[in-house]
């Protein structure tokens, strides 16, 4: 059962890669010049379609020096933080900031 699901996955993502070469060759391409922000919106957009979500964290962490993504991480770690502080006040920001210290 476990061997099928992965084997339906790989298809998949085989089959996406397929259709969309162009975007796969951005994802694995840091620095590429034809990387941008409308680019990489129109690519995490195709991916969550197809629900290839950990194709997506895999695409963040190969254009993490893009300064866009870096603003954009900057700015949801804040978002995530306000979150944080609405639900469980000050002092669960404190918490998460000593755990992600360690």
């Amino acid at each position: 059962m476990i061997g099928n699901r992965k084997g339906r996955r790989s298809r998949k993502l085989l089959k996406w890669i397929s259709r969309y070469s162009g975007y796969w060759h951005l994802i694995c391409t840091p620095g590429d010049e034809h990387m941008n922000m409308v680019t990489a919106r129109n690519i995490i957009k195709c991916l969550a379609k197809h629900g290839l979500y950990e194709v997506i964290f895999v695409f963040l962490s190969v254009h993490r020096e893009e300064e866009f993504v870096k603003n954009m991480l900057s700015y949801v770690s804040l978002d995530l933080m306000l979150k944080e502080i609405q639900h469980n006040g000050v002092d669960g920001i404190l918490r998460v900031l000593d755990e992600h210290l360690r």
